[in-house]
């Protein structure tokens, strides 16, 4: 009975942490760009282009980096998506005996008709 308490708090302690380090993530990305957003509402200078173009970089960033965490934190993920690269490169260069690709991109020749 002990051991699946410490079982649970581990897992637990596991998914806090990540929830934590994608809400910084998240906060800090964001923060950024509203920052800027509201300073170009209230203040009548121009900031500049390039910190508004940093900050849309910093939004975006958030979205691209969320994968790379969550493979950082989860070992399942982490598996998971090894499995499913793994599968598809395999698929690619060792396909299943008896399985034929279809060629979709063939087109009629001339002298041939598409309606026999």
């Amino acid at each position: 009975m002990f051991l699946l308490t410490q079982g649970v708090v581990k897992v637990r302690k596991r998914v806090t942490l990540m929830v934590v380090v994608v809400t910084a993530i998240f906060g800090v990305c964001w923060g950024t760009g509203q920052l800027v957003y509201v300073l170009l509402y209230f203040i009548s200078e121009d900031i500049g282009a390039v910190l508004i173009a940093i900050s849309d970089v910093m939004i975006l960033f958030n979205s691209a980096v969320n994968p790379f965490v969550y493979a950082l934190l989860n070992h399942q993920y982490r598996d998971k998506i090894k499995k499913m690269i793994c599968c598809s490169l395999a698929a690619r260069v060792h396909p299943e005996p008896g399985t034929q690709l279809a060629n979709t991109t063939t087109q009629p020749t001339l002298g041939t008709s598409s309606t026999q």
